[in-house]
């Protein structure tokens, strides 16, 4: 009997991961990347005897703190976060809408990368404006949750000693950000209101002065449009290379340009990753996750000297795992489900 299944879309800003798990054991038995909807959309229907469909959705705002059901007035809500995540929210919302399409009796699960930062405190979720700013939800959410969820969740495997302990992880990929974990939770984080904030990314800017943004604006006369365009796809590692956004041919070509956006990129990462010391006291572990943490290693060294006046420190490199984290919480709500049922 085939065994029932749950299928797994994760929207990233380069491509989007499809996986396939038995719903009984987690045991994955299909994993793909696409490029474009209409590969997606044929992935989906290739599959059959589903329990559940789980999507990544990487803006929850205030409302979403842990995985849900999706329904028409969930959806409304998410599509107001747009703005906040336009890289991510609408490539998501739309592999929602197909999937929904094409197996419209399927619960459909959403799991969102805000959600594993919710216990930072509001002092730190603040940014340096008015309160009525706060109150409107001008405020710090933090980004790439799922990813430090599973690292939370297999850290203990790797160091029992000091998981529960001062632990940053760099989650280093198309989009990177740090995490600071204190008891396997959220402390603070690099990504704040969007995911334009923090480290250098392969195409965003990360942290920038927002006096650069009003000189652009004003002086130069350059439209919201132009700018977000600049800030989101044309920056980073591409901006500062003039070569490529990808880490893997900048680290295979011995010239200037090069070899200066990764040294800048390493910096960065390496000022960003010390300003979260202060949150947690310390640092006893360092973990190094996504396509650049995992595979580079020229990348991990430069950081890693760039840190080594902290102390000593635990360093670990883990395998992102953002789909297990999916079809957890999918298999989680569907036993829940169940269980009320009864």
């Amino acid at each position: 009997m085939t065994p029932g299944l749950i299928l797994t879309c994760n929207a990233g800003s380069n491509n989007t991961k499809l996986a396939a798990f038995d719903a009984d054991t987690l045991e994955r038995i299909d994993h793909v990347s696409v490029h474009n909807a209409d590969e997606a959309a044929a992935w989906l229907r290739h599959h059959q005897n589903i329990v559940a469909v789980g999507h990544r959705v990487v803006h929850g705002g205030r409302s979403f703190t842990h995985p849900e059901r999706l329904t028409d007035s969930t959806i409304e809500k998410l599509a107001g976060y747009i703005p906040l995540a336009p890289l991510h929210q609408p490539a998501a919302l739309h592999l929602i809408a197909t999937a929904r399409s094409i197996h419209p009796d399927i619960p459909q699960v959403a799991c969102f990368d805000t959600a594993f930062h919710h216990t930072m405190s509001d002092l730190t979720r603040r940014l340096p404006l008015p309160d009525s700013y706060y109150r409107d939800g001008v405020l710090r959410y933090g980004f790439h949750g799922l990813s430090y969820q599973h690292i939370a969740d297999v850290l203990p495997d790797y160091a029992p000693k000091s998981a529960a302990g001062r632990v940053i992880v760099a989650h280093l990929g198309g989009g990177s950000s740090a995490c600071a974990m204190k008891n396997l939770a959220s402390v603070d984080s690099t990504m704040g209101f969007s995911t334009l904030d923090g480290l250098m990314m392969n195409t965003r800017c990360g942290a920038l002065d927002p006096g650069v943004l009003l000189y652009l604006l004003e002086t130069k006369g350059m439209t919201l449009s132009t700018l977000n365009d600049l800030l989101y796809h044309n920056a980073g590692l591409k901006g500062v290379s003039g070569l490529s956004e990808d880490m893997r041919d900048l680290l295979q070509q011995n010239i200037p340009a090069a070899l200066d956006a990764i040294e800048l990129y390493c910096t960065l990462a390496a000022k960003h990753i010390a300003g979260l010391v202060p949150a947690i006291g310390g640092l006893e572990a360092l973990v190094f996750t996504g396509g650049i943490g995992e595979n580079a290693a020229p990348v991990r060294e430069k950081i890693i000297k760039l840190l080594h006046w902290i102390g000593p420190f635990e360093v670990y490199i883990i395998p992102a795992n953002e789909e297990l984290v999916i079809a957890q919480a999918c298999q989680k709500l569907a036993s829940s489900t169940t269980e009320r049922k009864a």
